[in-house]
């Protein structure tokens, strides 16, 4: 699909060459704005000593306690090892605890503590202030609309994750898909 001409007269007439390089498409915007967002995030949780990815583990598990691993990553888009990583980083802070499943051995729920869940109401509150300025500053019909297409991409995104997945892919998840 080929941009519109008329796209480019709302770009205020930057230069054609940067829109053939793609500086103006919508995955080079989206991770300047990742990034930028990402930022501000950051400099948002610095005085309650949590990384984003801490913060983002910590509230899914608050509002889905009994969780694992393999559960985690997959809400957040990451890989289970990572997961992990960021899961033991919460337990030695004492902010959850991770439990043992009677029916799968292999398997470790975590649960917050009551430490964790406190904090996690805190970064749920700076998170709803963050938004409600962010709804402020592109208009609440533009929040939304962004919500909504964003939302589109994610799920989109999902189910093409393993297919579009290359040569590092596993070969038993190749052969499971008929890539072999």
């Amino acid at each position: 699909m080929k941009v519109a001409a008329s796209t480019m007269a709302s770009r205020g007439g930057r230069p054609r060459d940067q829109d053939e390089l793609g500086l103006e498409g919508v995955g080079f915007l989206l991770g300047l704005a990742h990034r930028a967002r990402r930022r501000r995030w950051d400099a948002t949780l610095a005085d309650l000593g949590l990384t984003v990815p801490q913060a983002a583990i910590l509230r899914l598990v608050s509002a889905e306690p009994g969780c694992g691993v393999r559960h985690l990553a997959r809400r957040l888009g990451t890989d289970p090892m990572n997961a992990q990583r960021i899961m033991e980083s919460l337990v030695t802070n004492g902010l959850c605890t991770a439990g043992h499943d009677p029916d799968d051995a292999r398997r470790r729920p975590f649960f917050p503590t009551e430490r964790g869940r406190r904090l996690a109401k805190l970064v749920t509150t700076r998170s709803q202030e963050v938004e409600q300025a962010l709804a402020e500053l592109l208009g609440e019909d533009t929040y939304q609309a962004l919500v909504d297409a964003l939302r589109t991409l994610v799920e989109g995104d999902a189910g093409a994750r393993f297919v579009a997945a290359g040569p590092g892919m596993s070969p038993s998840r190749r052969r499971s898909q008929g890539r072999v």
